[in-house]
């Protein structure tokens, strides 16, 4: 058929395997399309985008894959959110689930952590003030022990945000306090033996009343 004509049959042959190639091509790109559309759900089936982007396929996966890597930003984004809410609600005990507060709050997680984050910051606040409370309380109880010279009120004041300070000052003078009284009472019961054996001519209490503090 082609005898002498062999330019032609080439030619012919050649067109023939370009156009497979394209159909293939065509085919795959066809594939490529309805997985994306399975993976977005962009509001149309893929024949109906395949329809309209008939010749365009490039462009139609191209705008596809835009969407996924934007579908799969902002999921990474929510998930990382709701694990916020989750660590949140932990901390904060709102009276409702992570999950309750999820659904109520879908697509508005932002407005849901600001929420929990006041309550957080409430509570700790509450928490501060009750630690202070009992900071002042340990304070007055150490001042009427310790009689440092200075009423609570007067010490507190001068310690303000420094309570932990003011408590471990006092602390320490109560103990040494306590050590002073020990090594005394240990003294005074030296000279009452003391005393019962030399028989001095006067009574232990009077010698010690004498000697107070030396």
């Amino acid at each position: 058929m082609y005898d002498g004509k062999e330019d032609a049959l080439i030619k012919n042959l050649e067109k023939m395997k370009s156009k497979q190639e394209r159909e293939s091509l065509k085919v795959e790109k066809h594939q490529s399309v309805r997985q994306l559309v399975d993976e977005t759900n962009p509001g149309k089936t893929a024949e109906e985008l395949l329809t309209l982007y008939d010749g365009k396929e490039d462009d139609l996966i191209k705008n596809l894959t835009k969407m996924k890597a934007k579908q799969e930003k902002t999921a990474e984004l929510k998930a990382i959110k709701q694990q916020s809410v989750r660590a949140l609600v932990d901390e904060n005990n709102p009276g409702k689930s992570a999950e309750e507060l999820l659904a109520m709050y879908d697509g508005k997680e932002d407005a849901l952590i600001k929420n929990l984050e006041k309550m957080k910051a409430k509570q700790e606040n509450k928490q501060k003030d009750t630690l202070k409370s009992s900071k002042q309380e340990s304070v007055r109880a150490l001042v009427d022990g310790v009689n440092p010279g200075k009423s609570a009120e007067e010490l507190l004041t001068m310690y303000e945000g420094k309570e932990d300070d003011l408590i471990k000052n006092l602390t320490k003078m109560k103990m040494k306090q306590e050590k002073t009284a020990e090594l005394k009472a240990s003294q005074r019961e030296s000279v009452r033996a003391l005393v019962d054996e030399t028989n001095p001519g006067k009574s232990a209490d009077e010698l010690l009343a004498m000697y107070d503090g030396k």
